[in-house]
């Protein structure tokens, strides 16, 4: 007897919503760091203190969106423009994930739009952090760069608003928190189909 014909007998619940009991912890905490986080002191984006074994997963999410924000300066650089190309690490942080959801949308996959969502909504929380620091420019830069690399002062210089940062950075936690509850509730929206095997011969 296979896992998913226990888990129906026993818990039925259990196999439509078992994602969202496991991203649930995760999605409390990283909500919890970025209410911290605008709420209080910018440096929880950073120094949060996820407990174990959640810090081990947060580490490689992090580290895992950190690579796709870099590679995303290098992609959009291709095209010329400074000010894509600035904006081309947190815009590739949020549209690789998106394009993630679209194969799992497209395919029907409803735990894996759950944890595809649930990055999404990370992305938006991890740029909403670094959007609200574009005035103070206090988180540290990767590779020990000067304050003046920092993305969002840059982005938000250009545009003359520096000091709407805190706004921006708010607009965009708000929008990860959406993220976050669609992936927990999708399990709502998501329909199964059985598959049915006729026999058409006469």
């Amino acid at each position: 007897m296979s896992f998913d014909n226990i888990t129906s007998k026993l818990f039925p619940w259990l196999k439509k919503w078992w994602a969202s009991l496991l991203l649930l912890p995760y999605i409390a905490l990283t909500a919890d760091m970025i209410y911290k986080t605008l709420r209080f002191n910018i440096f929880y984006a950073v120094n949060y203190d996820y407990p174990f074994p959640i810090n081990i997963a947060h580490i490689f999410v992090d580290n895992f969106l950190l690579i796709v924000h870099e590679a995303g300066h290098t992609f959009f650089g291709i095209f010329g423009f400074r000010f894509l190309e600035i904006l081309g690490g947190s815009l590739f942080q949020i549209l690789l994930p998106l394009l993630i959801v679209l194969y799992f949308w497209v395919n029907s996959g409803r735990v894996g739009m759950q944890f595809s969502l649930f990055l999404v909504g990370y992305s938006w929380l991890d740029v909403a952090a670094y959007a609200a620091d574009a005035q103070a420019r206090q988180l540290p830069l990767i590779g020990n760069l000067s304050d003046q690399h920092h993305d969002w002062f840059n982005l938000m210089y250009r545009m003359g608003s520096v000091e709407s940062g805190w706004t921006v950075g708010m607009v965009f936690a708000v929008i990860g928190i959406l993220c976050y509850l669609i992936a927990l509730f999708y399990p709502l929206m998501h329909r199964e189909y059985e598959e049915v095997s006729l026999n058409l011969e006469m």
